[in-house]
């Protein structure tokens, strides 16, 4: 092709591209769009016709970059201050042709925008057939607005007057027809009851000796007047509703009863230590029966005089078993000796965790053999967090949703976990071989200090973990059971602020272990504390402990 015929395809590629815009304004604000005419038409008087095309050619792939750089910026900012993270399907169309560069030419056939559509159009309309077939097969939905269960009902019969049963009209007397219902919700605040017993006692009248009184009753803390009920109360109120010591003594104050800060810390951990041995239960079915165990961890400030400011950090290890039981560690330190590795010591089936080194050893023979299962979570965290500075990472964020909206599928279908193996192996298989592809590709091209590599190398270097639920219909995506648990510590920390001592946030963590397992298991935690306390304070024997565990509670059989 001759040099002026080259010049003329260019100029006319260029003003296609730029027929967009006003060039009146480019040429009266853009000084670089000048000097580009400017030197591409001295290479041209100098015979560098070669040279000219190539430099133009090159201008126009930069202007053609910074349309789609701006474009994909403009779908940015209009999606800012939404809180969906849900990627923009026109933001997504405008990434395709990024990652066809990016991936190289046979790019447009894997990553097919309109067929990427299609599959999630599809899996959406699976998604809501599924619903649809679930509110068929479910009770009708009950009412909006308030709704009370287990609360006692006071009905009040209210009769027509004795003069408006005569008619008005005609005189006649009026007969009855029937009754409306008008309800009215009312809350009586909680009071204490002050119980005295009076026992009595008799001795013989003639030799003065062998005095019989009567048995008082049994208490959960010797010596203490505190009953069951409102023991049960102060552990719901702090390691439940999140409410510290010093509000609920002026809480208990308004109404009536003047209860030291100090007095409510005792019995806290006076009833820790009365539910350690059910806890020490729960701890001993997960680790010998449990399928799956999630672990997890958080932090606990712990006042320690000892300490040069008097205050230390401790660790609170989450470990779930089954998605029915939930225990709780205290550690003063971090370290894996004193935390996982001492708990899950000769663990052989699955756990899942995050990739924190922490939790090696319990993968590679040195504490544990157990199999490790990655978190989807934690990997796409990393991406969200450089969503609103870096456009590329919508295309991992839309197939990791795919993954999961995958997961709600076989949710709603109601899958068996061979069912919903069979359904990953299909569906997410695919999703996750293309994700690969695109981490690969830009892990090739980004610095590796970049935060996009960064990103992209938590899921390439820990991808055996993360694709191991495609083995197992009963592995789950993420660790966010384990996390939701930790939940209540985060919350509860915050207006607490710190455990007493490293002996109290122990017991701190055996009263959550308790809290967070009945919550699984759907137990009201007021009536089943009171009922458990209540049994244990009258000696209930240690062969029939598991019977007093949340899953097995029941409040009818007395203790024996």
């Amino acid at each position: 092709m001759r040099a002026g015929h080259k010049y003329i395809i260019l100029v006319v590629m260029a003003e296609v591209q730029l027929s967009r815009y006003d060039t009146g304004k480019l040429d009266a604000a853009g000084p670089a769009f000048a000097e580009v005419r400017e030197a591409a038409l001295a290479m041209l008087a100098g015979g560098q016709q070669d040279e000219a095309f190539e430099f133009l050619l090159a201008a126009l792939a930069a202007v053609l970059r910074k349309s789609r750089e701006l474009e994909l910026l403009l779908a940015r900012l209009r999606r800012a201050g939404r809180s969906s993270e849900r990627v923009d399907p026109k933001q997504l169309a405008l990434l395709f042709e990024e990652l066809v560069e990016q991936l190289g030419a046979d790019a447009a056939a894997a990553l097919d925008p309109e067929e990427e559509a299609r599959a999630d159009a599809e899996l959406e309309r699976e998604v809501e057939e599924a619903k649809q077939a679930g509110r068929d097969k479910s009770e009708p939905k009950p009412r909006r607005g308030w709704r009370t269960r287990n609360v006692p009902r006071e009905v009040h019969r209210v009769a027509v007057e004795p003069e408006e049963r005569t008619c008005s009209h005609c005189g006649g007397e009026k007969q009855k027809i029937g009754t409306d219902v008008s309800r009215v919700l009312d809350y009586v605040p909680g009071h204490f009851l002050e119980r005295e017993y009076h026992l009595e006692k008799w001795a013989c009248g003639t030799c003065k000796w062998g005095v019989s009184t009567a048995p008082a009753p049994r208490k959960v803390i010797p010596r203490s007047a505190a009953g069951p009920a409102l023991l049960a109360h102060v552990v719901v109120s702090k390691y439940v509703d999140h409410t510290p010591l010093h509000r609920l003594h002026r809480i208990y104050e308004r109404s009536g009863a003047t209860i030291p800060v100090s007095t409510l810390a005792d019995w806290v951990g006076e009833v820790a230590e009365r539910v350690a041995p059910l806890v020490e239960r729960i701890a001993a079915r997960m680790l010998g029966k449990a399928y799956v165990v999630r672990t997890d961890a958080t932090g606990l400030s712990v006042l320690d005089p000892k300490s040069p400011d008097h205050i230390e950090r401790g660790t609170i290890w989450c470990t779930v078993g089954d998605e029915r039981d939930v225990v709780f560690r205290y550690t003063p330190t971090g370290e894996g000796a004193s935390g996982p590795w001492a708990f899950l010591a000769g663990r052989r089936g699955y756990i899942q965790a995050d990739a924190a080194n922490v939790f090696d050893r319990l993968y590679n023979g040195q504490v544990a053999w157990a199999v490790e299962v990655g978190c989807w979570a934690h990997s796409r965290r990393k991406f969200v967090a450089l969503q609103d500075t870096d456009y590329r990472v919508a295309y991992p964020l839309k197939l990791i949703t795919r993954l999961y909206r995958i997961e709600r599928l076989a949710d709603l279908r109601e899958c068996s976990a061979q069912e919903r193996t069979a359904l990953r192996r299909e569906r997410a298989r695919p999703v996750l071989e293309k994700l690969k592809r695109w981490l690969l590709a830009t892990v090739a091209q980004e610095p590796p200090s970049s935060e996009l590599a960064k990103a992209c190398g938590y899921p390439l270097n820990h991808w055996a973990a993360l694709t191991r639920f495609l083995e197992d219909g009963r592995l789950s995506l993420d660790n966010n059971l384990c996390e939701r648990q930790l939940r209540d510590i985060a919350v509860g920390r915050k207006v607490y602020l710190f455990a007493g001592s490293h002996a109290a946030a122990r017991r701190t963590a055996t009263l959550y272990s308790l809290m967070r397992t009945a919550a699984l298991h759907g137990v009201p935690p007021l009536p089943y504390l009171t009922d458990v306390l209540k049994k244990l304070a009258a000696g209930w024997p240690d062969e029939r402990l598991d019977q007093l565990l949340p899953d097995r509670w029941h409040p009818d059989p007395d203790p024996p």
